[in-house]
C-alpha cells in the first residue's frame, strides 16, 4: 500500500490549526492538528445548495453542459415551449428560441454546441432535430424514429438517444454524428424517461418507466450494444433530471416521478444514496459531473423556477439566500438608505394613510434604532455613502414640492443643506458623501421626466454638461461618480419595451449602452459596482416580461449582461436599500407591497468554505 508521502510527495504536517495552506488547499490534504490532537484532512462531502432561479419555470425539458455553462431548452409551461436558457454558474439568461416548441425530447452537447432531438409537440411525437450554436437553433436531419420521453448523452458530433415512446414504449437507441442519425443496438429492457450519463461509446441508461420493470435497472453501452448491469437503483423512478450527469463509471441521478428528492451516485459497481434535493421534483433539466452538477426547474405540485447545484467537495457550499431581519420602527415606502448590511441608515418616506415623514433609523444587522429625524419631510429622494458618512438628497414633499436640498449625515446628526441646480425626485443616485452623482428623475413643476445629470463634490451641487441619452426616471444607479451603471426606470407617458429594459454605463463624461435587463423594472433597489451589481424587486410591467407590480425578483449584472438570482421573501417596490458599492451582501427594508411595509430582508451571496474532516481509525 502506498504511503501518504508517496501519494502526495509530502510528509504529514504538524500544525496548530485546521488547515495547511488555505490558498493552496486540495482534496486529499492531510495534517495533524496539534491543538486538538487530531488527524485532519480535506475529504469530499456531498450536498445540494440553492442557486439562481430560472426565468420561466417549466417541466419535461432537457438540459446539457457543466455547472458553469449549462443549457436547458423546450419543456412544458401551459403548453409545449420553445424557450432556451443559459446558465453561467451564477444565474440564467435567455437564449435563442427553438424553431419548434416541444417537450420530453433528448438533449445533449454543450452550451455552444447543443442538440435537441425528438419530443412531443402537444399533438404528436416528433423526429425533428435542432442544433444550438450558442445564440440560435438551426434544423438538422430527422431521427430515424419519431418519439418522446427520450433521453440522451454525448456531444454534437457523437451523441446517443435512447428509449422513449413511439407511442408505445421503446428500447431503441440512435447515434448522431453531427449530421445523421443511425440506429444502434436496442436496450435489453424497453423504457421511457430514463436517466443517462457518459458518451456515445461508453454510455449509461438508468431507471425509467414502466415502474416496476425498468424503474431501477442499469444498462451500459459500449458503442454498439447494451449490457444489463447487476447494480440497481435503491429507489425505482423515471422522469428525473433529463440531461447526462457524469460518466459511465461515475454517474448521478436525482429527482423523478412520483416527485422524488432522493439522489444516488454510481461508482461503476453499485448505487449509493447521497444528499437529497431540497424538495421532491420531476421533469427537471440538468447536467454536469458527479462532483459538480446542476438541476433546474421541474414540477412539484406545479412548475417551479428553482435551481439547485450539487457539489461533492471538501468545501462547504452555502447557496445565495434571502433571510428576514428586524422590522423597521416606522412602516413606510418611498424611503432611501445607504451603508452596509450591518450598518445602514434610512430616512424619509410615506407613512399611513398617505403623508410624508422625516423619520430616520439605523440598522446594525439585527435591529433598527430611531435616530435624529431628517431635516425635510419627504419621500422618493436618494442616498449615497455610508452610515457614518452619508449624503441624502431630498425628493418630494406633499403636495409634490421638491426642496432640492441635500444633507450630510455623520452617524449622529444632519448637516445644513446644499441645494441642487434642478429640483428632482425619483432619480438614480450613487457615489460617496464627497463625490455623488444623480441621473434623471422627475420634476413635478415641469417638464416631468428629466435627462439631467448632477454632481456633488462634498460641498456643493453642479449641473453636469452631459445629459442622459433620454428623459428618465425611477431608475437605479450603482458604482461611483466616474464609473457608474444604471438600469430600469421609465420615461412616460408610454415608454416602449426597449426603454424599460435599457441600461447605461457612465465613465465620468459620457454614456454608453449596457446589457438589457431581464424584464422591465422601475422603483426597484440596487447595490454593487459598475461591473458587479444586484438589482432587486420593484414594479415589473407585464408588457416587458415582468410579473406586474411589486416583484420579488433579483438579478445580477456582471459588467456585460444580466442573469437571474434568488427571489426575495416578500415582493415589494419603492423600498429602502443599503446602496453599498459592494456586490454583496445587501439589505432592503420597508416599501410598498401593497400598503406600507416594515419588514427587512437581508441578502447573502453564495459562499464556499474550506472545511476539514477528522480522520478516525476506529
Amino acid at each position: 500500500m502506498s504511503t501518504y508521502k508517496e501519494l502526495k510527495g509530502l510528509r504529514v504536517k504538524y500544525v496548530p490549526t485546521d488547515t495547511t495552506s488555505p490558498s493552496n488547499a486540495s482534496a486529499g490534504d492531510i495534517w495533524y492538528n496539534t491543538a486538538s490532537a487530531q488527524l485532519k484532512g480535506y475529504v469530499g462531502r456531498a450536498a445540494w445548495s440553492a442557486a439562481a432561479n430560472v426565468n420561466t419555470g417549466r417541466r419535461f425539458l432537457a438540459g446539457c453542459g457543466p455547472q458553469t455553462a449549462g443549457l436547458m431548452f423546450g419543456g412544458y409551461v401551459s403548453a409545449a415551449s420553445n424557450l432556451t436558457e443559459e446558465y453561467n454558474g451564477t444565474g440564467w439568461s435567455e437564449g435563442g428560441n427553438l424553431n419548434t416548441a416541444r417537450n420530453s425530447g433528448s438533449g445533449f452537447g454543450t452550451q455552444t454546441a447543443g442538440v435537441y432531438g425528438g419530443g412531443w409537440s402537444g399533438t404528436e411525437a416528433l423526429a425533428s432535430t435542432e442544433e444550438y450554436g450558442g445564440t440560435s437553433w438551426t434544423a438538422g436531419n430527422n431521427m430515424g424514429t419519431a418519439r418522446y420521453s427520450v433521453a440522451a448523452m454525448g456531444t454534437l458530433t457523437a451523441g446517443l438517444a435512447v428509449g422513449g415512446k413511439e407511442p408505445s414504449v421503446s428500447g431503441k437507441a440512435e447515434e448522431y454524428d453531427g449530421t445523421n442519425w443511425t440506429e444502434s443496438g436496442d436496450l435489453n429492457t424497453v423504457r421511457e424517461a430514463v436517466f443517462t450519463a457518459g458518451t456515445q461509446t461508453a454510455g449509461l441508461a438508468v431507471g425509467g418507466s414502466p415502474v416496476p420493470g425498468g424503474g431501477n435497472k442499469t444498462e451500459s453501452y459500449d458503442g454498439s450494444s447494451w449490457t444489463a448491469e447487476t447494480a440497481t437503483l435503491n429507489t425505482a423512478r423515471h422522469q428525473g433530471i433529463n440531461g447526462a450527469v457524469g460518466v459511465q463509471t461515475a454517474a448521478l441521478v436525482a429527482g423523478g416521478d412520483p416527485q422524488r428528492a432522493v439522489t444516488e451516485e454510481y461508482d461503476g459497481t453499485a448505487w449509493t444514496e447521497t444528499a437529497d434535493l431540497s424538495a421532491g421534483k420531476s421533469g427537471l433539466a440538468g447536467g454536469g459531473t458527479i462532483s459538480a452538477a446542476w438541476g433546474a426547474t421541474g414540477y412539484t405540485t406545479a412548475n417551479v423556477a428553482t435551481t439547485e447545484e450539487f457539489n461533492n467537495t471538501f468545501q462547504v457550499v452555502t447557496g445565495a439566500v434571502w433571510t428576514s431581519g428586524g422590522n423597521l420602527n416606522t412602516a413606510r415606502y418611498g424611503l432611501r438608505g445607504c451603508g452596509t448590511q450591518t450598518a445602514t441608515v434610512v430616512a424619509g418616506g410615506n407613512v399611513p394613510p398617505n403623508s410624508n415623514t422625516a423619520a430616520a433609523e439605523e440598522y446594525d444587522g439585527s435591529s433598527w434604532t430611531n435616530v435624529p429625524n431628517y431635516p425635510e419631510v419627504m419621500q422618493d429622494g436618494g442616498m449615497a455613502g455610508t452610515q457614518t458618512a452619508g449624503l441624502f438628497l431630498s425628493g418630494g414633499t406633499n403636495p409634490n414640492a421638491n426642496p432640492g436640498a441635500s444633507h450630510e449625515y455623520d452617524g449622529s446628526s444632519w448637516s445644513a443643506p446644499a441645494n441642487t441646480p434642478t429640483d428632482i425626485n425619483q432619480f438614480g443616485m450613487t457615489g460617496t458623501q464627497t463625490a455623488a452623482i444623480t441621473f434623471g428623475g422627475y420634476i413635478p413643476s415641469g417638464p416631468g421626466r428629466t435627462d439631467a445629470v448632477q454632481n456633488y463634490d462634498g460641498s456643493s451641487w453642479s449641473s453636469n454638461p452631459t445629459s442622459m441619452p433620454s428623459l428618465w426616471g425611477l431608475n437605479r444607479a450603482v458604482g461611483t461618480s466616474t464609473a457608474a451603471f444604471m438600469a430600469g426606470g421609465n420615461n412616460p407617458p408610454s415608454p416602449p419595451a426597449a426603454a424599460l429594459i435599457a441600461s447605461y454605463d457612465w465613465n465620468g463624461s459620457s454614456f454608453s449602452s449596457g446589457g438589457n435587463t431581464l424584464t422591465g423594472m422601475n422603483d426597484h433597489g440596487a447595490w454593487g459596482t459598475a461591473t458587479a451589481a444586484y438589482f432587486i424587486g420593484g414594479d415589473q410591467p407585464t408588457p416587458t416580461g415582468g410579473s406586474g407590480s411589486k416583484s420579488k425578483n433579483t438579478s445580477y449584472y456582471n459588467g456585460t449582461s444580466f442573469v437571474t438570482g434568488i427571489d426575495m421573501i416578500v415582493q415589494k417596490a419603492t423600498f429602502g436599500w443599503n446602496n453599498s458599492d459592494s456586490s454583496a451582501p445587501g439589505v432592503v427594508t420597508g416599501g410598498s407591497g401593497p400598503g406600507h411595509l416594515n419588514n427587512t430582508q437581508e441578502f447573502t451571496a453564495e459562499t464556499s468554505t474550506d472545511t476539514a474532516s477528522t480522520i478516525d481509525f476506529d
